[in-house]
């Protein structure tokens, strides 16, 4: 068995695919957003940086302010050596040496003078060429690993404060491995519970399939609990248990069907092979030959008799398109019976009631036919001579109904719910006698059935038998 093409296999692929895309796409929403502040945070550090940095940089890039710097020279930045003690130039010196003291740097470029001014830990790389293009106020970079506020006045001034972000940096590698370890966690127990859960709800189908395999190897009568069957699984449990019920019970006719034809075929058999061996044992006599002869030849119709009837009826339970099923005036065929049952007995009256408006019905003329005349000649068969049989023809808005009854003997009550199976008989002496099989009340239900319709028998042992037909009307015939 192939595990990849197998459900369980599927819905573990797509719950893992699924689980790790909604966290790839929440941690990394979590860490953009916490990027986003941080550089947030440092954007308004800067900007609170820069106010207080203007009024210190304001008066050194006025008059008296430090004399260009030349970016190419090896010099330092230019210190200031104001005259008086509350000059200006000492108070925003003292002031810039705090912001870099708190790890800030703060750089400025007049566009003809060049550098104006220097302080803190400037990167390298910074040069007016790279500001001379923004145009925007304020404008935030980020270059090399540092945050930058560009701010330029009167298109000639740039001036520059930035930070590292290092400590940004550590923070959110930080939460890198923090949102690492969490999304690993939660993928490793969504992937133990979404295993558990797949199972769980897998369980019903392996509860099937288990059961199934259980009646193949012979246990037929086990069945799948439909109590603990999902709702979406009750409809094929229920649907699976008919059919184990449908093949148990068709096993089971097969058993009782083989049982019995054996035990039919048994007694035919055996007269045979006795009358051939009490002929082989002496010389006979012509007369005595023809007796066995006649004998042998009566066991070998009822073997035939038999066979064509299990024939029969298993044609017609097997496949009900043996039946040439037409649009029939039931009456004709009704009349047609009697006409031939007539011929049967002298001694049963026949009589039967049709309907003159009757509505055709959809049937096969010639089974319907055999089903009258194997009821009539039953009733011919098993009560006295002088017995009435009468028949009727009926009519309900989606039925027809035919009966057909006797003033017989009638059936007992413990044999009535027995008639209809195989090889039943209700008087055995006299059904061997007279030849029958037992398979012609068995062949009767299965053509009503094949039809749709019912068939049921009602008797009084001693007042009579009847047997009531119902056939669909068809509803073309309306029309």
């Amino acid at each position: 068995m192939n595990k990849y093409r197998s459900i369980r296999w599927q819905l573990m692929a797509w719950q893992r695919f699924l689980l790790a895309a909604v966290l790839i796409t929440l941690l990394s929403l979590h860490y953009h957003l916490r990027r986003k502040s941080e550089i947030a945070e440092v954007d308004a550090s800067l900007q609170s940086a820069l106010m207080s940095v203007m009024p210190a940089v304001a008066p050194m890039m006025g008059r008296g302010g430090p004399p260009p710097y030349e970016p190419n020279s090896n010099a330092p930045p230019p210190r200031y050596e104001p005259d008086e003690e509350n000059n200006p130039l000492i108070i925003a010196e003292t002031y810039l040496e705090e912001i870099e003291s708190n790890g800030y740097y703060v750089t400025s470029w007049d566009t003809e003078k060049g550098l104006m001014l220097s302080v803190g830990a400037v990167p390298a790389s910074a040069s007016l060429g790279n500001y001379e293009l923004i145009v925007e106020t304020p404008h935030f970079l980020t270059l090399n690993g540092n945050r930058e506020l560009v701010v330029t006045h009167n298109t000639d001034l740039i001036i520059v404060i930035g930070r590292p972000l290092t400590d940004v940096n550590l923070a959110l590698k930080k939460t890198r491995y923090q949102l690492l370890l969490v999304g690993s966690l939660v993928f490793l127990i969504g992937h133990i519970g979404g295993g558990i859960i797949i199972r769980r709800t897998l369980q019903p189908i392996r509860e099937i399939s288990q059961t199934a395999e259980e009646i193949a190897r012979g246990d037929h009568s086990r069945r799948i609990e439909l109590a603990a069957a999902p709702e979406e699984l009750a409809s094929l449990a229920q649907t699976l248990n008919n059919s184990f019920n449908h093949l148990d019970s068709a096993l089971e006719a097969q058993i009782r069907f083989s049982a019995d034809a054996s035990h039919e075929l048994r007694t035919p058999i055996a007269v045979i092979m006795a009358q051939t061996q009490a002929a082989l044992k002496r010389d006979r006599s012509t007369e005595e030959y023809k007796t066995i002869l006649q004998a042998c030849l009566r066991a070998g119709i009822r073997m035939r008799t038999m066979a064509d009837s299990l024939l029969e009826l298993t044609r017609i339970s097997g496949n009900g398109s043996v039946l040439n099923m037409a649009l029939t005036n039931l009456s004709e065929v009704i009349s047609s019976a009697v006409e031939e049952a007539t011929q049967l007995s002298e001694n049963h009256p026949l009589s039967f009631q049709t309907l003159e408006n009757s509505r055709p019905v959809q049937i096969d003329p010639e089974r319907i036919h055999q089903v009258l005349m194997n009821l009539i000649s039953n009733a011919v068969k098993h009560n006295p001579d002088g017995c009435t049989i009468r028949i009727s023809q009926k009519e309900t808005a989606e039925w027809a109904i035919l009966e057909i009854a006797d003033e017989g003997t009638g059936i007992p009550v413990d044999a009535l719910p027995h008639i209809f199976e195989r090889f039943y008989r209700v008087d055995e002496s006299r059904s061997r006698e007279s030849g029958g099989s037992g398979l012609g009340l068995s062949i009767v239900k299965s053509i009503i059935e094949t039809h749709g319709g019912t068939i049921e028998a009602a008797s009084i042992p001693g007042q009579g038998t009847t047997f009531t037909i119902q056939l669909p009307l068809n509803p073309a015939s309306d029309r």
